[in-house]
């Protein structure tokens, strides 16, 4: 009884761990944006494509950053933990993000592309603007822009649940493994949602 006890801490601690891994917000993002484009297409090339300008625009050059930072021991950790090392982060990821946007309307993207990235845009700036006085979950607001995306572009497929549990499992995951609070996976849930619906909501140009 002793053993399970001790056992229980660690074992929850390994699973939000992966939970963290998986549901990331550079990686979920994309499979989100995968699913949104190939229901759009109907076309795996296309999709593939698509993704793959993705990847090069943001993915790598954020996750470049982030890895030179932590060698050089710049930033403590991959996850960017400490708020103020998020100060020259989120200007990177909105300028890599809003060159995709602005990439996708000029290359005539479906429009479910476009808009998801200016819904992601929208959530950067947020979050990084809360970033200078409170910090946010980038974890929950990617997943709930994800969940939210899937939600819109397959409200019928079941994935949107699937997605909308993987949000709540990592906003649990953030606090179990205490990189943050119930109020800064809350406040992330709702800027991810929030900057989806408005993205698909205003007039925001789709073709440049």
């Amino acid at each position: 009884m002793q053993l399970e006890t001790a056992e229980q801490p660690s074992t929850r601690a390994e699973v939000a761990r992966w939970v963290s891994i998986i549901v990331h917000p550079i990686a979920f993002p994309l499979l989100a944006l995968g699913i949104a484009l190939y229901l759009a297409t109907n076309s795996l090339t296309s999709t593939l494509g698509w993704l793959v300008l993705a990847m090069a625009l943001t993915s790598l050059p954020v996750t470049f950053v982030v890895v030179l930072q932590v060698i050089r021991r710049k930033w403590t950790d991959l996850d960017v933990s400490v708020r103020k090392q998020r100060y020259a982060l989120y200007p990177f990821g909105i300028a890599c993000m809003l060159l995709l946007t602005l990439s996708y309307a000029h290359f005539d993207a479906p429009t479910v592309a476009v808009r998801s990235g200016y819904a992601l845009v929208i959530a950067n700036i947020v979050d990084g603007l809360v970033n200078f006085l409170y910090k946010v979950s980038a974890h929950a607001t990617g997943a709930a822009a994800s969940a939210a995306l899937i939600w819109i572009a397959a409200p019928f497929f079941g994935l949107s649940v699937l997605a909308t549990i993987a949000a709540l499992l990592v906003g649990w995951s953030r606090v179990e493994l205490k990189r943050h609070t119930w109020g800064q996976v809350l406040l992330g849930w709702s800027v991810g949602v929030a900057a989806m619906v408005v993205a698909f909501n205003l007039p925001f140009p789709t073709r440049l």
